[in-house]
């Protein structure tokens, strides 16, 4: 039943600032802080915050005190806030193998198409243009990628985090106010910083030694200080609706979540909201309704004048806002496809009123809000109270979601979210049948996300140990044994390929765990067991370059290097035009009889990246070949000024000195070779004949006999030693 919710009188012409409506479009300056709880800020009453510019922003204009994020997870929530739309409709449902189908309109392409300028400035790579999230503006400043090097021991495990600080999001964001200012304009700024791991910067760190999480809030807050100042002493203020939101919050141990993600509790979901337009809203306003992320979009365009997007799910409370009445808010929908899509456990979604929730999970959930605003007394053992039929009724309402939404995103990119402690299928662990419960698996889920953490740190020891525990309450999850497969490689390349092998049994359609087990059994050398990996990865993410280049590099360490040139070409033209792909392409063509055609892209390659240490070896081989001897030992001297224990080089470096009769420098080579690779076969093949040019063969015959000795060498470099040692032998 709905009735009639009283809210505040308002008057139009009370505010913050000059207390008179802007002549004009209005502009909008829209900040999502990440991972921020409403009740760690000042206004929310958080004494101990130390949030002074949001709350002057909240004194000066309207602050919700319950509004609902719609998950727990940073692209699906903002992909609400910005569309309107539930993550049922407009289909992202995790921050990894999703992007906003063109279909839906954004809040950027709605403004844009009223005559704004618009601009974005985000702090993390999860929001990164290819979301779909990048539609409709003008400029979108992102953190920048560094270029990653596919189908090598190096890839097995995670990249490191894609992120950027608050005050470098924040710069480019004064640099776009100032090249906007004439206006309209729409300005999106968002701030990771309050993510995990908890590391604010000076004073903050100091300040907030026992309470990080507060100090990278802090620090954040202290930034935004610099954008209101700006819009202040520029006039733009009062010209401007200034609104600030959280995608989610954080858990901090409630309900024993570490962090957020898993479960669709309040700590995770309850989000500040705050308004401020001068004219339109006014001063000190509290707005005690219930609100969804869904409704930000259809209450900004109502605030600027502008058309409604008529898809929208989410409801305007503008008119509340200035004065008038509204009916009370249907309970607001929620969920979490984290733990179903990460570990094969099962999905969670949440119908919220003002006053209750109800989760459906194996065990349902059913909380008196207003008694239990913890939610630590399930009421769902005395029944549901109709809600689960309310539930259903509600998410058949959203309709079909654009099947487009499963898009699997660049590699590069999903490498990048896993390492920020996120991971995530292209389907949910199939494999498994009995889909447990996440409340009663929760320390599994920390476990796995600390391992991670770990990883990041270069810990791995203790990611194994807190992978070991992981798996020992939950053996069939494939998010661990595919961690713990990688870790486990360096030392155990059996056992570690058959936990890879499992993990991607178990979950067939995760592009992540065929990846990892490509790679491993690419250092493995088995190259046709590696290609079927990757090209199961391939069917998974048709779109990546990098897997192409991965098996690319696998079908030229088996010899098909016709196949490899495709690969690589099919690399490039999803991308990936990398001085690593080019150099490759290069070497494969010299390989396969077009030396101008190889030469040239080694070339390039290396004009481009002057470090490609592997590039400069490949050109001083090939230049070796056609008699440019000089200009090889030149190749190959730039190679290992890149990277002085460079195997191939210094061996192949030593072998021109020796032809030259350059004995003492190819001893000093050797020497630097067998002191940086003692295992590297070929460096006691050339050992032998620096040996025998300094006329010691009995040194040369212990090296030839120690390289003999050694399995899997190169049967031309074993006809070769077998012919010195016949003329070494007395």
């Amino acid at each position: 039943m709905r009735r009639a919710l009283a809210v505040l009188a308002l008057v139009t012409c009370a505010c913050g600032g000059s207390g008179k409506a802007p002549a004009g479009k209005p502009n909008l300056v829209l900040v999502t802080l990440d991972t921020t709880r409403a009740d760690h800020l000042g206004c929310y009453g958080d004494a101990r915050a130390a949030t002074p510019n949001i709350d002057r922003i909240a004194a000066e204009g309207a602050l919700f005190e319950q509004a609902i994020a719609v998950a727990p997870l940073t692209l699906p929530s903002h992909a609400s806030l910005m569309t309107g739309l539930y993550p049922p409709r407009h289909g992202v449902r995790d921050n990894a193998d999703f992007r906003l189908p063109d279909r839906e309109t954004t809040l950027a392409e709605q403004l844009h198409g009223q005559g704004y300028k618009t601009a974005a400035s985000v702090g993390t790579y999860i929001l990164s243009s290819v979301s779909g999230l990048g539609k409709g503006f003008d400029s979108y400043d992102q953190p920048k990628l560094r270029p990653r090097i596919a189908g090598g021991e190096s890839s097995v495990l995670y990249e490191p985090i894609v992120e950027r600080p608050a005050a470098e999001v924040v710069n480019d964001a004064l640099a776009s106010i100032e090249r906007m200012k004439d206006g309209p304009f729409f300005l999106w700024i968002h701030l990771y910083d309050p993510h995990e791991p908890y590391t604010p910067p000076p004073p903050f760190r100091e300040r907030f030694a026992s309470a990080p999480y507060d100090g990278e809030i802090a620090s954040a807050d202290a930034e935004l200080g610099r954008v209101f100042e700006m819009l202040r002493s520029g006039g733009l203020m009062d010209r401007t609706i200034i609104a600030i939101t959280a995608d989610h919050g954080e858990s901090l141990g409630e309900h024993g979540e570490d962090t957020h993600g898993l479960f669709v509790y309040d700590s995770t979901l309850h989000v500040p909201l705050i308004l401020r337009a001068a004219g339109r809203i006014k001063a000190g306003t509290r707005y005690p309704g219930l609100v969804s992320g869904v409704d930000l979009t259809p209450t900004l365009l109502d605030l600027l004048g502008a058309p409604p997007i008529p898809a929208a799910e989410g409801r305007s409370v503008a008119p509340a806002l200035g004065g008038g009445r509204m009916d009370e808010r249907a309970p607001v929908y929620a969920e979490s496809l984290y733990g179903e899509r990460a570990y094969g456990w099962a999905p969670l979604h949440a119908l919220r009123s003002a006053r209750e929730k109800y989760i459906d999970a194996p065990e349902a959930e059913r909380y008196d809000l207003a008694r239990d605003p913890a939610e630590s007394t399930n009421l769902a053992s005395s029944g549901d109270g109709g809600w689960g039929e309310r539930l259903i009724d509600a998410v058949k309402a959203m309709g079909p979601a654009d099947p487009s939404a499963v898009a699997m995103m660049p590699g590069e990119q999903r490498d990048r979210i896993a390492s920020l402690g996120y991971v995530s299928a292209g389907a949910p662990g199939l494999a498994r049948r009995d889909r447990p419960d996440p409340k009663k698996l929760i320390t599994v889920s920390n476990l796995y996300q600390q391992a991670q953490q770990a990883v990041g740190r270069g810990d791995r020891a203790y990611a194994s140990q807190l992978l070991t525990r992981a798996l020992a309450k939950d053996p069939d999850n494939p998010a661990a044994a595919s961690l713990m497969g990688s870790l486990r490689f360096a030392q155990d390349a059996k056992g570690a390929i058959a936990q890879l092998r499992a993990a991607a049994a178990a979950s067939p359609d995760n592009f992540e765990y065929q990846w990892n087990l490509g790679n491993a059994l690419f250092v493995d050398r088995q190259y046709e067991a590696a290609a079927t990996a990757y090209r199961a990865a391939s069917a998974i993410r048709p779109a990546s370059g990098d897997v192409h280049y991965a098996l690319g590099n696998v079908l030229a360490a088996g010899g098909d290097l016709a196949g490899a040139i495709a690969e690589y070409n099919v690399a490039v033209k999803r991308g990936l035009r990398t001085p690593p792909v080019i150099a490759a392409l290069g070497t494969a063509e010299i390989a396969n009889g077009d030396a101008a055609g190889g030469e040239k892209h080694l070339r390039a390659a290396l004009e481009a990246d002057p470090k490609l240490a592997d590039g400069w070896n490949q050109l001083g081989v090939f230049l070796d070949r056609t008699g440019r001897r000089d200009e090889a030992e030149s190749a190959f001297s730039k190679a290992l000024a890149v990277q002085p224990d460079h195997a191939d080089a210094l061996f192949n470096r030593a072998k021109l000195e020796l032809m030259a009769k350059r004995t003492p420098d190819a001893r000093r080579d050797v020497d630097a070779l067998l002191r940086a690779h003692p295992d590297y076969a070929p460096a006691r093949f050339i050992e032998a004949h620096v040996c025998a040019a300094e006329g010691n063969p009995e040194k040369a015959r212990e090296a030839i006999q120690a390289f003999l000795s050694l399995p899997g060498t190169d049967p031309r470099m074993r006809d070769a030693a077998e012919r010195l040692k016949s003329k070494l032998t007395p």
